[in-house]
């Protein structure tokens, strides 16, 4: 059930960040003013290739960036985005990720290309407290002297819940700001209303991506005790520009979930704390829920997310049915 869990969430982040647009406006926001000022993050591009072997599979998922430096015209760096596995601090983290960093530099090295400098941000979404670590923490008996020799693993660390609502709502992408705070109020559906209602009261500026902010609803619903009349007043709340637009989101996926038995199974799953993708009762099969969500007309993304299935899973679902 852990993996399960895991999976949804590292999912979302994926799908947060894996827009140039988003990322960039997040990093701009979330890094350290010394370093973002040194980063061209207008030209950000996000790269397919992962850094992660099977070491690291269980501690991390990776999404990696790459960022031209501002003052050298020909000199970039790979921003690589850590989202931790675990709901709960782990001390030995930057061991973990310096032996990320030099695994990945020594498979540059065997390929006689390039190094280019990583810069890596760990991700934290666990509701526990949990404070920047340093390497020193974990060797506190030796003396001053002796731990001099101990290597440097700088990195950018992102824990969500301590991330203040202030800074999250200052991101210049209010998509990404309200993705980030179905995240951080999961736990709590009294705040996490108030938060994103506060949010949908700007998307009068921009709405540039209808099928991510469906994802956002349909995150927000499978992680959080949330309820769907909730949800209905949240998007109520929203300016008229946009309101009738989400609105329909809204309807599509509430009709869509009744046809198919879908919220019964949400609900169902929040009650036994499962986030599986198996309903029971009135669901039809996975195959059957795809093929009927996709003569609806919803997104794939959409799709992947009420049957917690990836894309690729879905896609082939739909080819072998265009086969059959």
């Amino acid at each position: 059930m852990q993996d399960d869990i895991h999976n949804i969430h590292d999912k979302f982040v994926r799908a947060s960040f894996s827009d140039p647009k988003r990322a960039a406006a997040s990093f701009e926001t979330i890094l350290p003013t010394e370093l973002s000022s040194q980063l061209d993050l207008s030209a950000l591009q996000v790269l397919s290739e992962t850094y992660i072997d099977e070491e690291l599979k269980e501690y991390f998922s990776d999404l990696i960036f790459e960022v031209p430096v501002l003052k050298s015209s020909d000199q970039k760096v790979d921003v690589v985005l850590l989202f931790e596995h675990k709901s709960s601090p782990d001390n030995h983290v930057l061991i973990q990720i310096g032996y990320y960093m030099f695994a990945h530099y020594m498979k540059i090295i065997r390929k006689k290309e390039p190094l280019k400098l990583i810069i890596p941000i760990i991700y934290y979404q666990g509701q526990r407290k949990w404070e920047k670590p340093h390497l020193w923490d974990l060797f506190k008996k030796y003396p001053k002297s002796v731990k001099e020799f101990l290597p440097v693993v700088n990195h950018v660390f992102v824990a969500l819940n301590s991330l203040s609502d202030e800074t999250i709502m200052s991101i210049q992408n209010t998509l990404m700001g309200s993705a980030m705070m179905a995240q951080k109020w999961r736990d709590s559906p009294v705040t996490l209303v108030e938060e994103i209602a506060r949010l949908l009261s700007l998307f009068d500026r921009e709405i540039d991506d209808w099928n991510f902010l469906e994802m956002t609803f349909i995150y927000i619903l499978n992680t959080s005790e949330i309820e769907f009349d909730s949800v209905k007043k949240i998007i109520e709340s929203a300016p008229p520009k946009v309101k009738s637009n989400i609105m329909t989101t809204y309807d599509r996926i509430i009709e869509h979930g009744k046809k198919e038995g879908i919220l019964e199974g949400l609900l169902k799953g929040k009650r036994e704390g499962k986030m599986e993708g198996k309903m029971e009762g009135k669901m039809e099969t996975q195959k059957e829920i795809v093929l009927n969500s996709s003569k609806q007309g919803l997104p794939l993304s959409l799709i992947a997310n009420i049957t917690n299935l990836t894309e690729d899973e879905v896609s082939k679902i739909l080819s072998n049915h265009a086969k059959d």
